[in-house]
């Protein structure tokens, strides 16, 4: 039997630093494409520690970075992962999200 689990949040989320127009900061790219890799390999050591001064600017408080986690959590090692909505907006907000297929 499936589950289905949904988990809401931002990778990219620094309402501060938002703004319109200008395309996404290098930093948001660059924190958004680790993460995104780092979600493939399951790479939780990555994940779960985000130190860099990228990770810094793109996640100033973990509140919405977390549910990322949990959901991840819940893949089965053997599934595979497919992204969806992976663009970054304003700048400096990045829903990317995942299914397992």
């Amino acid at each position: 039997m499936k589950s289905l689990f949904i988990g809401s949040g931002n990778i990219v989320h620094a309402l501060r630093l938002a703004r319109a127009g200008g395309g996404a900061y290098d930093w948001a790219q660059e924190f958004d494409a680790v993460t995104a890799v780092a979600i493939r390999d399951r790479d939780l050591g990555t994940l779960l520690r985000p130190t860099s001064a990228a990770a810094r600017l793109s996640v100033p408080t973990d509140d919405h970075y977390r549910p990322m986690l949990a959901a991840l959590s819940l893949v089965d090692p053997d599934e595979r992962l497919r992204f969806f909505n992976n663009s970054i907006d304003l700048g400096s907000i990045g829903m990317r999200s995942f299914l397992t297929v």
